[in-house]
């Protein structure tokens, strides 16, 4: 049986959404500054940290209200350094996990005329020493004055502290896809943490659109160049160092035609092909340095050959590894790489039918068990950082070994839920005395007392969206803010 991650204790705050919320929480961003917030940076950490943590505390809950835009399928919640996200259509919003300084607002597009259809989860990277958020939007430009409606992917870099541009680049999808031609959703995405650069595969808006780019393309941006690039008929599941890596296939039965390719970023070109001889190939997730992907073709007699390959992103190699599972197609696995050297990959994203383990230096599998285990029930895995995979079960969160697979017992707490104003942090920095339980217009009531598995994680802590209760009919999600405390 896994381990339940303890509730050491809850801490009495909330905050509603900037933006997105009611009078409680107004942030102070204006159009002119590029949606940010003034916030002042803090001089050194002051929030606890545990690399990874072991166990959590809520520590804030955030009300969002029901808007015509938003909706509980498109909001995300995010973790990037000391700052916990909310990202929907119209923006994203970040709160420091300690209080420190104002909450931000980052809006989605400046434009009125801009029609924001899908946005990326939020993304966390380092440029220049610091932690950004990264994020994308794909949308419409309805035009101005006499130019024409396009489609494009409009990716932000913001500083995760203050909210402010670190960078932005708008992918037009004009001369891949056609006059007016553009996407709908976000089907995939990686990032690379060490250059910034992220792969969103987009899928096409109608049949124009996927005549020319694929029922699914990739668009690549780098922050540094400032240059975006289209790959047509590639859905990504990688990037590293300027290189994709994804897969192309008709996704149809018994076309064989599923092969993973190896593309440059910058220029769209692909460099290396590996038929897999699959019927479908979808992109499963990527870790620090390859990609995941998973295939499947009929094999007769109620038989199906369900694999999963690693895909070594520098060099194109690939390991494939069959799945324990012939009875039912479970092409669906999802993968989470630790930001080190393990990933873990499940056939969904509610558990399933099968969860593996892989060394992500080799590709090769190193731990797993299906859903026929007579002792142990697949989790359905919400994150994973630094040799740590964080999973919910039915009846608790658990934490897991990401190198082998075996349950892993929370960490003892520290000595205080939370830092009190004027402590010091596990970081040997003061602590400031902002309470996170009543800044920013808080309300903990808001929050179920059911802690759940964190769906982002940094050392400072982990996010997640709760359903709204009882009457709370004007908010279409709660997102909870966890500080660690072990």
């Amino acid at each position: 049986m896994q381990r339940p991650m303890a509730v050491v204790g809850v801490a009495t705050a909330v905050v509603l959404l900037a933006g997105c919320s009611g009078s409680g929480d107004k942030s102070d961003s204006t159009p002119g500054s590029g949606g940010s917030a003034t916030a002042t940076a803090p001089s050194a950490p002051t929030a606890a940290s545990f690399d990874p943590p072991k166990a959590f505390v809520a520590m804030s809950a955030f009300g969002v209200e029901r808007t015509a835009k938003d909706n509980q399928y498109t909001l995300q919640a995010g973790m990037v350094g000391q700052t916990s996200l909310i990202a929907g259509l119209t923006g994203v919003t970040g709160r420091n996990i300690a209080a420190q300084g104002k909450p931000w607002t980052a809006p989605s597009a400046a434009a009125s005329t801009t029609e924001t259809l899908d946005v990326s989860a939020p993304m966390g990277v380092q440029l220049d020493g610091k932690d950004v958020v990264a994020i994308a939007y794909v949308q419409n430009d309805k035009g101005q004055g006499t130019q024409k409606a396009k489609g494009q992917v409009v990716f932000q870099w913001l500083n995760a502290t203050d909210g402010k541009k670190v960078a932005e680049v708008t992918a037009d999808l004009t001369p891949a896809l056609g006059a007016g031609q553009g996407g709908d959703n976000v089907v995939s995405q990686a990032y690379d943490a060490a250059t910034g650069q992220i792969v969103v595969g987009v899928g096409a808006a109608g049949e124009e659109a996927a005549k020319k780019g694929g029922e699914v393309f990739t668009v690549y941006a780098d922050p540094k160049t400032q240059k975006s690039t289209v790959i047509p008929f590639v859905t990504p599941a990688g990037v590293l160092n300027g290189v994709v890596a994804g897969a192309k296939g008709s996704n149809q039965e018994g076309a064989a035609d599923g092969t993973i390719v190896i593309a440059d970023g910058t220029t769209g070109k692909i460099t290396k092909q590996t038929p897999t001889k699959q019927d479908y190939l979808n992109a499963a997730g990527s870790g620090s340095q390859r990609a995941y992907l998973a295939s499947n073709s009929y094999a007769g007699n109620d038989k199906y050959n369900n694999a999963l390959y690693s895909v070594d992103i520098a060099s194109g190699a690939v390991v494939q590894t069959k799945s324990q599972v012939v009875d039912e197609q479970v092409s669906t696995f999802t993968c989470w790489g630790d930001q080190a050297k393990a990933v873990v990959c499940t056939s969904g994203e509610s558990g399933g039918k099968e969860i593996i383990g892989f060394d992500d230096t080799s590709g090769k599998k190193t731990w797993g068990y299906t859903d026929k285990s007579a002792s142990r029930v697949i989790p359905a895995v919400t994150a994973a950082l630094h040799g740590i995979v964080y999973a919910q079960t039915e009846a608790q969160p658990v934490l897991m070994d990401a190198a082998t697979g075996g349950d892993v017992p929370t960490g003892t707490p520290a000595s205080s839920s939370k830092p009190s104003a004027g402590s010091t942090s596990a970081d040997g920095a003061p602590a400031q005395g902002n309470d996170p339980a009543s800044a920013n217009g808080s309300d903990m009531s808001l929050y179920d007392g059911k802690l759940k598995s964190p769906t982002a994680v940094t050392r400072y802590g982990g996010a997640y969206l709760q359903a709204p209760s009882g009457s709370n009919y004007d908010l279409q999600s709660i997102l909870i803010a966890l500080a660690p405390t072990a």
